[in-house]
């Protein structure tokens, strides 16, 4: 009952202090918890990716109308354009903190920058960047296909006329 009370002159004082002290330390936690969650799922999801490769390589084998190595190396690339935009952003997050002295006064917006607004920004124009890869991959696969293996064939008609 003392608590209570006390809590309630200390909000009639200064309502602020009673939201300093009680819900930012719960907001912090729960964007530090958003940070470190999509750090760790991202490391997950690049292990994953890089153990599907060989299903990815035997599946080129097989006469599919896609070759599915293109989408897994599409795939693996643009997580590593995630893990490298959010690095960026986190770098320059703290480098503005540093530079500014803010390290208390904005560190929950800079918090909810971290954790909220840059994990989906990575993720975007990596995405973005990742599809721009794979319709230019399958696009042009059919005119790679057929100029290696004109160049094949030319080679091979060539080092048949120099021995006979």
């Amino acid at each position: 009952m003392p608590g209570q009370i006390g809590t309630a002159v200390q909000f009639a004082n200064d309502p602020g202090s009673v939201f300093r002290d009680t819900a930012i330390p719960i907001i912090r936690f729960i964007l530090y918890a958003l940070q470190w969650g999509f750090v760790n799922i991202l490391e997950a999801a690049l292990l994953l990716t890089a153990l599907f490769a060989p299903i990815a390589v035997g599946l080129s084998l097989l006469p599919l109308q896609g070759r599915p190595i293109w989408a897994w190396l599409t795939g693996f690339i643009s997580l590593f354009g995630v893990q490298l935009g959010y690095n960026i952003l986190v770098g320059l997050a703290a480098v503005v903190l540093v530079k500014s002295g803010a390290e208390l006064a904005s560190d929950v917006a800079f918090l909810c920058f971290l954790s909220i607004f840059a994990p989906v920004l990575a993720v975007l124009i990596a995405g973005g960047g990742g599809m721009a890869i794979y319709n230019g991959i399958s696009a042009n696969v059919k005119g790679l296909i057929d100029i290696f293996s004109s160049a094949i064939g030319t080679a091979t008609s060539i080092a048949l006329l120099r021995r006979g």
